[in-house]
C-alpha cells in the first residue's frame, strides 16, 4: 500500500492518494509549510508505504524543501516506522496521527502466529506420546484377557494335567489378571487426567495475538492457510 501525503490544493485539509485514489481529511488544518499533493502528478511532502504480507512501514520525504521527522528527528531517506512512531511535517514539525491515518485509510496490521508453531508441534507430540501409552495399556488388557481365557480352557477341557498343575494356572491366571484390570484403571485415569492438563494448558497458550480467542484444536498449518482470526477477523502473517 502506498500513501501520499500533503496538503490539498484546495481547502489546506490533509490529502491522501492511497493507491491512487484520492480522499481528504477535513479533521486536519496543515499549515503552508507542508507541501501541497499533486494526485494528477504523483507529487505529496511524503511517502508512507505499507508491506501488505508483513505490515512493514515506511516513510520517504519526497520535498526537500520541506521536511519530514521521525521521534523527533529529520529524515534524510526512506526510514522504517511503526504505528506509534511520531511523525511530524514541516518547519512547524506538525503532527500526524499515524494510527488515526491507518484506521482511515482501511489498514489494520497483520498478527505474527510464528509462535504458535511451536505450541503446536509440542502438543501434537505430547498428545501422540500419551495415545501411545493408552494402547500400550489396552494390548496390556487384551493380553490379561487372553491369560483368563487359557486358565478356563485348563479348567473345563479334559486332559491328563495333573489338578494341583490346573490349579495353579488359575490362581496365576486370576492374580494376572487382578494386577491388569488394577494398572488398566488407574492407566486409564492417568490418560484422562493428563490429556486434560494437556489442553486446558494448550487452551491458554493457542489463542489469536489479538484478541486472546482461543484458535480451536486444528493444526497449524491450517490457522497459517486461513490467515486470520474467526474472531475478531484480525490477519495473519507466519
Amino acid at each position: 500500500m502506498e500513501i501520499l501525503v500533503g496538503r490539498d490544493c484546495d481547502s489546506n485539509v490533509l490529502g491522501l492518494l492511497v493507491n491512487g485514489k484520492y480522499k481528504k481529511d477535513s479533521s486536519y488544518q496543515m499549515p503552508n509549510t507542508i507541501s501541497r499533493i499533486k494526485p494528477n502528478e504523483g507529487t505529496a511532502h511524503c511517502l508512507v508505504f505499507i508491506n501488505d504480507i508483513s505490515g512493514q512501514m515506511s516513510i520517504t520525504n519526497l520535498n526537500p524543501q520541506n521536511s519530514t521527522y521521525v521521534d523527533g528527528e529529520e529524515i534524510t531517506c526512506k526510514t522504517r516506522i511503526s504505528e506509534h512512531s511520531i511523525v511530524s511535517m514541516g518547519a512547524d514539525q506538525y503532527r500526524l496521527d499515524l494510527k488515526k491515518l491507518l484506521k482511515n485509510v482501511g489498514f489494520e496490521r497483520p498478527y505474527s502466529i510464528k509462535h504458535l508453531e511451536k505450541e503446536w508441534n509440542k502438543y501434537d507430540k505430547t498428545l501422540l506420546k500419551l495415545q501411545i501409552d493408552q494402547q500400550k495399556n489396552a494390548n496390556k488388557q487384551k493380553l490379561q484377557g487372553l491369560l483368563s481365557l487359557l486358565s478356563t480352557m485348563c479348567v473345563i477341557i479334559p486332559s491328563k494335567i495333573p489338578q494341583t498343575i490346573r490349579a495353579l494356572f488359575v490362581v496365576a491366571a486370576l492374580g494376572v489378571g487382578i494386577y491388569f484390570f488394577v494398572k488398566g484403571n488407574k492407566a486409564d485415569n492417568t490418560f484422562v487426567m493428563k490429556k486434560r492438563n494437556l489442553d486446558d494448558e494448550f487452551r491458554e497458550i493457542y489463542v489469536c495475538p489479538k484478541c486472546g480467542y482461543f484458535l480451536g484444536f486444528t493444526s497449524y498449518e491450517n490457522v497459517e492457510y486461513k490467515g486470520k482470526c474467526s474472531h475478531c477477523n484480525c490477519k495473519f502473517i507466519s
